[in-house]
């Protein structure tokens, strides 16, 4: 299934990815990215740029989806109870950053998804989206850490886990615990 919608963006036709979301929930976890990468947009499925491609990698890895040779994993996320989104839709190569009014704006329609579909675990693919999040529409000056924030269960209403992709300043060790710890909530063994 291709997930590409075209939306409008201050008077502009942009094309992005839809948000991968049930009508209502409840779901397992809202997985949410801070922006579509260009190649993703350009397959049709959510992350399937160089490092966005370790985000399905490391949840196969640890059992959560898993995607047979020519299937998709995002789309098997509404069967295994889990949801996609971005924080900010319009698609952005690596490293360019939205803006603080984007992110404002974006987490205000994350945040009407995740009342909608009041999901347990909010994972957030990139820390530094969360960050940002945190920053802009909260006022907070605090640097999250990968794997389970518990000290933001407050905060969001429910359990945030900043995902460990790879190449981040977190060991492989590291990384592997959180994943289990993130697994181990979902009650994969």
């Amino acid at each position: 299934m291709d997930h590409r919608i075209e939306i409008e963006v201050d008077g502009q036709a942009v094309i992005t990815l839809a948000d991968i979301v049930p009508a209502r929930g409840p779901l397992e976890v809202l997985f949410i990215g801070k922006t579509p990468s260009p190649a993703s947009v350009e397959a049709g499925h959510y992350f399937q740029g160089r490092m966005g491609k370790g985000l399905w990698k490391r949840l196969d890895e640890v059992g959560l989806l898993h995607a047979a040779q020519g299937e998709f994993p995002d789309d098997l996320l509404l069967a295994n109870g889990f949801g996609m989104t971005d924080v900010c839709k319009v698609p952005r190569p690596f490293g360019e950053e939205p803006s603080e009014a984007e992110y404002t704006a974006g987490w205000e329609l994350v945040n009407r998804i995740i009342t909608r579909t009041r999901p347990r675990i909010l994972t957030f693919v990139y820390k530094g989206a969360l960050d940002k999040v945190l920053e802009y529409s909260f006022g907070w000056d605090h640097k999250s850490g990968y794997g389970f924030n518990d000290d933001l269960m407050r905060t969001f209403g429910r359990r945030v886990f900043a995902f460990p992709l790879p190449g981040v300043s977190c060991t492989l060790r590291e990384s592997q615990r959180h994943l289990a710890d993130l697994a181990g909530s979902l009650n994969v063994v």
